[in-house]
């Protein structure tokens, strides 16, 4: 999925010396990174302008926390919850004042051109999914996460994402079916 090479053991190197004062070592981690925190961003905020300036604060918050950042979990996932948690103080401002529908608001996936061919269909059967539905279906089918990391990631059980996805699939099919019909 990610267009370079590093490996998370060339990722964890890359945040050893990133902590040490290396700068070079961002353009690593950035890379390695950078698309499974825009797009667990972009499932929540469902805006792509949104979503980038978020994980611009998201970058700039893991850079601060960095210095306080020990190794016992996934930097991945701590990276991933400074995200969220950014993600979700956005929303919560935001709450009283807008909602945003992506079935109405144009192109929700962006410009990438890498989730897939038809963007609007896309958005169109993510539409009839709730937001947790969402997370864990853009995290496992376009970000390849397993479901035990999007399990821990988002504090359910095992078994609670794995049954969610499953009936958002069976959502998303049923969508694609009436919508051919």
């Amino acid at each position: 999925m990610r267009g370079d090479s590093l490996d998370k053991t060339s990722l964890n190197r890359a945040v050893a010396r990133l902590k040490k004062g290396d700068q070079s070592a961002f353009d690593e981690v950035y890379n390695y990174t950078k698309t499974k925190v825009f797009y667990t961003i972009l499932a929540m905020v469902h805006d792509y302008a949104l979503s980038e300036d978020i994980m611009q604060d998201a970058y700039i918050k893991m850079l601060e926390s960095l210095p306080s950042y020990r190794r016992l979990g996934s930097f991945e996932g701590w990276l991933l919850t400074i995200a969220r948690n950014l993600a979700l103080n956005v929303l919560r401002d935001r709450k009283r004042t807008q909602h945003v529908d992506p079935q109405t608001d144009g192109d929700w996936f962006g410009s990438t051109g890498s989730v897939a061919e038809s963007q609007a269909e896309i958005a169109e059967w993510l539409g009839h999914l709730n937001d947790v539905e969402k997370e864990i279906v853009i995290r496992h089918a376009v970000l390849e996460e397993t479901h035990k990391s999007i399990a821990k990631a988002m504090g359910k059980p095992l078994g609670t994402v794995t049954w969610t996805y499953q009936n958002a699939l069976q959502k998303i099919r049923r969508k694609a079916g009436d919508s051919h019909e």
